[in-house]
Formats: C-alpha cells, structure tokens, sequence
C-alpha cells in the first residue's frame, strides 16, 4: 500500500493557488472516487497536492458534496429539450420529470443538493429556455417565476421521496397510515382505512406526471385570471 505521508520533494505537493487547480479539476476528480470515502484528504491524496491548495477553492467536505451532487446533477438536466417542447404546458412537463430524474440519478449523493440563490444558476440552458415560453404563454415575469419555483420544489422533494422508498424497500407513507390506524377502533377514520388498502403508489413517475397535471392546470388557470379575455368593441 502506497504512504500517504507528504512527500519531501517541493514538486510532488503544492500549497494554495500554484497548485494550477480550477474547480472543473477538482470535481472531475472527486467524481471517480466512491462517495464513502470522499473526504478533502482523500482528494489532495489523489491529486497530489497539500489540502490547502483544496481549500482555495472549497472550504470543507460539505461544500465539497454538493458541488459533486450539482455537477452530476446538471449533466443529466441539461439534457433535457424544454426548447423543442410543442406548447409551454409540454415544456413544464420536460423540466419537471428532467429535473426529478436528474435528481434520482445523483443517487446518494441527492442529500447534498441546494438550489439556492437565482433560479436559473445551476441550469441556465434549461431554464432560459422555460421562462422564454412562459413569457410566449402569457405569464407574467412574476408568475413565472414563482410556477418555476414551485415546479423546482415538487420535483426536488418529490426525487427525495422516491429515493427513501427505494433505500426502505417500503412505501413510509402508506406503512405510517397502516401502523396508526391499528391503534384506533376498527370502525373509525373509515376513509383513511379504505385509502390504505388501495396501495397507491405515491413514490414513482406516475405520482409526478399527476403532480405535473394539477399544477400546470393551476397554473393555466392562474394566467388566464391575470389576463382576461378583452370584451369585444
């Protein structure tokens, strides 16, 4: 097994920016090792480096996972041909199951995920295109905004949901239904007994292609109030 003390030489490990790391480097080489072994050690240790050339550019092991979960997460999303798409409800549609299947695709690394600060930062091309269609549809830059937001949350927690019944090999919601109705009279809560039996499944595609339905007809009825049909002359 190969030491992993530091090197005496003054080439083998350099500290800070002379390193010559960018970002791309860094994720790229922190993508071909194993998520459980991640660490800001085990990655200066594979490119040779002092960690403090690490720290430059990120400051810790957090830090570090997100921008491998993020990476991992925009080569599957950006994939996604919202520009192509027939009509602006289609467009929605393409992002929303893009983006939940870009999420699922991360695997374990989904923990890690934050879209945070602009709307558009970790997906430009995508997310023009989507605002340009609604803006073609008639919505408002406001409503827009706030459709794409809420489309972003859907998916985000949606892929979450369908990564813990997969690692539960159990659907949690029925089962917690099921448990908490064995603690109460046989005769009461007779809808939510009759719910429980049907075995609907809450975690996979089809639950995010009905979600998509009753939030684009949300929406469609959201536009059409803002902008009245105008009476005839």
């Amino acid at each position: 097994m190969p030491s992993l003390r530091k090197p005496t030489t003054r080439t083998a490990r350099k500290p800070g920016k002379r390193a010559g790391l960018d970002l791309r480097q860094i994720v790229d080489a922190a993508r071909t090792i194993q998520v459980d072994a991640l660490s800001m050690q085990s990655l200066a240790d594979h490119l040779r480096v002092d960690r403090k050339a690490l720290n430059y550019h990120v400051k810790d092991k957090q830090t570090l996972l997100g921008l491998v979960a993020m990476d991992a997460f925009t080569a599957r999303f950006s994939s996604t041909d919202v520009a192509q798409a027939a009509t602006w409800e289609h467009a929605c549609r393409i992002y929303g199951i893009g983006f939940f299947e870009g999420v699922r695709g991360v695997g374990g690394l989904a923990d890690y995920l934050w879209f945070g600060g602009s709307v558009a930062a970790w997906a430009l091309a995508p997310s023009e295109a989507l605002f340009k269609r609604l803006g073609e549809a008639g919505f408002t830059d406001e409503t827009a905004t706030r459709l794409v937001a809420t489309l972003i949350s859907m998916s985000l927690s949606h892929a979450r949901d369908a990564a813990q019944a997969e690692a539960e090999g159990a659907r949690p919601r029925t089962r917690a239904l099921q448990a908490a109705l064995q603690d109460v009279e046989p005769h009461d809560h007779e809808n939510l007994r009759r719910i429980a039996g049907l075995g609907v499944d809450t975690y996979g595609s089809r639950q995010m292609e009905v979600m998509l339905d009753m939030l684009i007809a949300g929406a469609r009825a959201l536009r059409d109030k803002e902008n009245p049909p105008h009476a005839p002359q």
